[in-house]
């Protein structure tokens, strides 16, 4: 899941009972990890030419945490040039049932093969840090990728159909790499938070603008 914007009614998340704070430099610590990894990885890769993209790679972190990478255009990552990302942060429902993980988890795999034609779109991680909490970093050219990502058929069916029905709150927060994933110092551009609303088809969201 990479983007929301739905067309539903909005409420202020000064209102909710949990979780009505948006972590943003402490999702940032997380994300900081992902692009580290990402950069490690980018170094092992050697020639490409004959390669099937994505290319992708799992690694397994501490306490057994699964990571995802899929490189999509390695070549551009290696350049130290300022790259923008969105980060998605998500806490699942504790009742969700295991048909709606495995519908979720094939849009997610189909929608992933599908982003190889997005030309701006570089690379995907994710990582479950813990049992239903994933962090997910997108890193991107420009921000102007997102409006070609919001096109992507699953990516609409995944964020607007199974996302309310997944998830309990997502954090999404945008931003840049100044100098590239060499650099490694992510900026935080905005961040915003939904608070989904079970019992009805509604939404809490709450936007800051660093």
């Amino acid at each position: 899941m990479l983007q929301y914007e739905l067309p539903v009614q909005v409420q202020e998340i000064t209102s909710l009972a949990k979780n009505n704070v948006l972590k943003g430099q402490t999702d940032l610590i997380v994300l900081r990890h992902l692009a580290c990894q990402l950069r490690l990885t980018l170094l092992t890769i050697e020639d490409t030419s004959e390669a099937v993209f994505p290319l992708r790679y799992q690694l397994t972190e501490r306490q057994s945490c699964l990571h995802r990478i899929l490189f999509y255009r390695p070549e551009q990552l290696l350049k130290e040039e300022t790259l923008s990302f969105v980060g998605f942060v998500s806490g699942r429902h504790v009742s969700i049932d295991a048909e709606l993980v495995s519908e979720l988890f094939q849009a997610d795999q189909q929608m992933l093969a599908k982003l190889i034609h997005i030309p701006g779109l570089l690379a995907y991680s994710s990582l479950e840090l813990r049992p239903g909490r994933w962090y997910n970093l997108v890193v991107m050219q420009d921000f102007e990728v997102k409006a070609d990502l919001k096109r992507v058929d699953m990516h609409q069916h995944a964020a607007y159909q199974l996302g309310p029905r997944t998830y309990d709150w997502i954090r999404i927060h945008s931003g840049i790499f100044p100098g590239g994933l060499a650099k490694n110092a992510p900026q935080l551009i905005k961040t915003r938070h939904y608070a989904f609303t079970h019992t009805v088809k509604n939404f809490q969201m709450h936007e800051v603008v660093y």
